[in-house]
């Protein structure tokens, strides 16, 4: 197999990467031209993790009742392919494998699924266009700020979440809309990410649907209600989300010792059409900013998200009806971490306000907090230990539905330590 120069590897990363780490403010002096060449790289990683879990709704009336403690794990395979050919172009794509959500029965295996499936092909000088399902939209590959995912498995936006049970009718504070864990940003798009240029560059990203991969269309029934094509649907349908654009700008550099990083941009997307005028739904707009300063080990940053949409930026049912009580979203967080030797510690808080269920008067608010950190054994192998805790709220909300009157709030903590492997 042919090596693939550095360079390109690094100009690849430099386009696309979701990672903080700043660059020079200056362009670098031009290296020696890179030589043609592709390769393939197959890495893979595995996680073990051990949790206490204390939450509302982990017993119902008849003696059913959950552990606090539990074991579970899981595993990833990535393909990477870079190139280049004798002109200059660069290209290549990823392929991602991970576990599925398991199945209620028990001795079952967790199936496996697709979780990223892109391209890209362009040159140093002119960009990357981008194109797949998942690593292509424009504002969960250039954001900045979200330090919680940057601290051990990723605190609240991390694997602890796989412990909680919402069946119930609850709910967590887990909702990063721009994360890579939100399902919308799996839709299979196209966006195009410029060079660097003194620091800055930018993105812009198109999807058609909110659907990813092959789209669902093979199998969506009469009422076409997974088909990534639906335009239409019936009453008291889900809705679906239809043109979704997103934009970002986003600045890397360093002054002597300190690193910056800062970007910003906006989602906006249609809706499907509805037959009947009660099921009209509001096309969804939200901004993004965010900010990372890095010193000696030390990072500080914050992430805020805000306009009109449902919670979350969330699809099918959660869109926003014409009229309702609050038709907005506002987000904000705030975290640390700090690296030294081969420990990584940090924490961070974040609050959600939305609208949350529309069939009540008040507004939904959700607080998250995580703490914790990982520590390398050496390569490939790594310790993790975190500490979550989730309110959510709402009055006239049931998120308790086995207890009697409505439990307008959902409180939850965890406490987790895992080990990752990885090749």
């Amino acid at each position: 197999m042919r090596k693939i120069l550095l360079a390109t590897a690094a100009g690849f990363a430099a386009f696309v990467a979701d990672g903080v780490a700043p660059a020079k403010a200056q362009a670098p002096a031009a290296a020696a031209a890179p030589q043609p060449g592709f390769s393939v790289a197959v890495t893979g990683r595995l996680r073990f993790h051990g949790a206490l879990v204390g939450q509302d709704g982990d017993s119902v009336a008849g003696g059913a009742k959950l552990s606090s403690f539990d074991f579970n794990n899981y595993g990833r395979i990535r393909v990477d392919m870079n190139g280049r050919n004798a002109d200059g172009i660069i290209y290549g794509g990823r392929l991602e494998i991970r576990h599925a959500v398991q199945t209620n029965n028990p001795t079952s295996n967790a199936n496996l699924f697709f979780r990223v499936a892109n391209g890209f092909i362009g040159t140093p000088t002119l960009g990357q266009l981008r194109f797949g399902s998942n690593g292509v939209l424009a504002v969960p590959q250039m954001f900045v700020g979200h330090i919680m995912s940057s601290i051990g498995t990723g605190l609240l936006d991390g694997d602890g979440g796989d412990f909680w049970y919402a069946g119930s009718g609850g709910a967590f504070a887990t909702n990063f809309w721009y994360s890579s864990t939100g399902n919308l940003n799996r839709a299979t798009g196209i966006g195009y990410y410029s060079p660097q240029f003194f620091g800055f560059d930018f993105g812009v990203s198109y999807a058609p649907s909110e659907n990813g991969f092959l789209g669902g269309c093979n199998d969506a029934g009469a009422a076409f209600a997974q088909c990534d094509r639906i335009s239409t649907v019936g009453a008291n349908a889900d809705h679906r989300y239809r043109n979704i654009i997103d934009a970002m700008l986003r600045y890397r550099g360093t002054f002597g010792p300190v690193g910056v990083a800062a970007s910003g941009g906006l989602r906006t997307a249609d809706t499907t059409n509805a037959v009947g005028a009660a099921t009209a739904r509001k096309n969804p707009t939200v901004g993004i900013i965010g900010a990372e300063v890095t010193y000696a080990g030390f990072t500080v940053g914050g992430i805020t998200s805000f306009g009109s949409a449902s919670r979350g930026f969330a699809s099918g049912t959660g869109i926003l009806p014409s009229t309702g009580n609050n038709d907005g979203m506002f987000s904000w967080q705030l975290g640390a971490r700090y690296t030294f030797g081969a420990f990584t510690v940090g924490a961070a808080y974040h609050e959600l306000r939305s609208e949350g269920s529309q069939a009540a008067a008040a507004n939904r608010k959700e607080r998250g907090f995580g703490i914790g950190g990982s520590y390398a054994l050496g390569p490939g192998i790594a310790l993790y230990a975190e500490y979550l805790n989730s309110r959510v709220s709402e009055t006239g909300v049931d998120f308790d539905t086995t207890r009697a009157g409505n439990q307008e709030k959902f409180n939850a903590q965890l406490f987790l330590l895992g080990i990752g492997l990885g090749f």
